[in-house]
């Protein structure tokens, strides 16, 4: 029997987004992390604490991009949200090998890794799902999160939700861009980010791990601002043969 569809079909989209992350060490420690998306926007719920260190305020190493207002938002909304997670691991080793598990309501993942690529996968849904202007635009990429992705298969995934960003944009009068010029200065904007947010992390004396995490989520962005390059996308323009 062939499956029907309607607008529940669509839950992947508007329904509740949750990730479960469990991430074991070798010494029976277990960090367990457990990420709730608002259904309509994919921003994280959080609950706010009574403080904060000084290190999440917005003025601390701000981003060169930086957009808000500091009277509205007096904490830099990465660093707010990342907290629970870097305060976890801020004196852990980068290579430390760990059990991951990861729990979504399609499917679960498992996996051996250093801790850094646990932490890259884990960091990246807080910073795209916080409310940070510049990372907003990475924000359609949460709902089909992809745990330890390589750096073509996420670079792949960043021109998919470009080039159906631009689709809606044409759908509503707008000027599409063919070219994904825009998509660089973007990809430029997120390494700002990443930058300030490892020199914000340095700064409160975070090890390594959290620093590498930040630092190879940077380089899949510059990977993938490398591919926007003359002739760059000609490297996989063979995959699409089959469209003319």
């Amino acid at each position: 029997m062939l499956p029907t569809f309607n607008e529940d079909s669509l839950s992947i989209f508007e329904g509740n987004c949750t990730f479960d992350y469990e991430i074991s060490f070798s010494d029976g420690r277990v960090q367990s992390f457990h990420i709730e998306l608002d259904p309509k926007s994919l921003s994280i719920v959080t609950v706010p604490r009574e403080s904060y260190p000084d290190w999440t305020k917005l003025s601390c190493s701000r981003c060169e991009n930086c957009s808000l207002d500091p009277q509205k938002h007096p904490l830099c909304p990465v660093a707010a949200n990342l907290l629970e997670a870097t305060d976890a691991f801020a004196r852990n080793i980068s290579y430390e090998e760990v059990s991951v598990v990861i729990r979504t309501t399609p499917r679960n993942y498992q996996r051996k890794i250093p801790l850094q690529s646990a932490l890259r996968s884990l960091f990246g849904i807080y910073m795209a799902a916080s409310g940070c202007p510049v990372l907003d635009k990475l924000r359609p990429m949460v709902v089909t999160h992809l745990p330890f992705a390589t750096i073509t298969e996420t670079a792949y995934r960043a021109f998919s939700m470009y080039a159906l960003a631009q689709c809606f944009i044409h759908k509503k009068g707008g000027t599409p861009d063919l070219e994904f010029k825009k998509l660089g200065e973007i990809y430029k904007d997120v390494e700002t980010v990443n930058r300030a947010l490892n020199h914000r992390l340095m700064s409160a004396g975070f090890e390594d791990a959290t620093l590498n995490a930040i630092t190879n989520l940077n380089c899949y962005a510059q990977f993938t601002e490398m591919l926007l390059e003359p002739r760059g996308l000609e490297r996989i323009e063979g995959l699409f043969s089959a469209y003319k």
